[in-house]
C-alpha cells in the first residue's frame, strides 16, 4: 500500500471549519484515519481499471479526499451525506479512468450457504 502526501491540512481545506470540526472531533487521529482509509479504497479502485496510483495526479488527490471526507461522515454516522460523497468519488474515477471492476459485476457467486431439512423420527421413537 503506497505512503500517502495526503495531509490533514489538505483534508481541512476540502470542508468549512465547523463542518470540519464537527466530523473530526477536531481529532487530527480521526482526520489521518480517514484520509488512510480513502488511500486504500481509492488505491483499489484505480488499480481495478488498470491504471497505477500515483498522488502526484491531481484527480487521484482530488478523489482520495472526497473518499476521506466520506469517511468522516460516515465516522459521525451520517451516511445521507456519506453516500453522496462516496458517489462523487466513484464518479470521478470511472469518469477519469473507466469502469470500476467489483465483485458485484462479475455475475452470481458461489453458494454462500446450504439447506438442510431435519430427519422427523418415526412416530413412538
Amino acid at each position: 500500500m503506497p505512503e500517502t502526501i495526503i495531509t490533514t491540512d489538505d483534508l481541512k481545506k476540502e470542508l468549512t471549519a465547523q463542518d470540519y470540526g464537527t466530523l473530526s472531533f477536531d481529532d487530527a487521529a480521526v482526520s489521518e484515519r480517514a484520509i488512510q482509509k480513502a488511500v486504500i479504497w481509492v488505491y483499489g479502485k484505480v488499480k481495478s481499471t488498470g491504471n497505477d496510483y500515483n498522488e502526484e495526479n491531481e484527480v487521484i488527490r482530488d478523489i482520495v479526499l472526497k473518499r476521506a471526507v466520506y469517511e468522516l461522515f460516515s465516522y459521525i454516522g451520517q451516511e445521507s451525506r456519506a453516500k453522496m460523497k462516496e458517489k462523487d468519488a466513484a464518479d470521478l474515477i470511472e469518469t477519469y479512468f473507466g469502469s470500476i471492476s467489483t465483485k458485484y459485476n462479475e455475475g452470481p457467486g458461489p453458494a454462500a450457504g446450504a439447506v438442510s431439512v431435519a430427519e422427523i423420527p418415526p412416530y413412538g421413537s
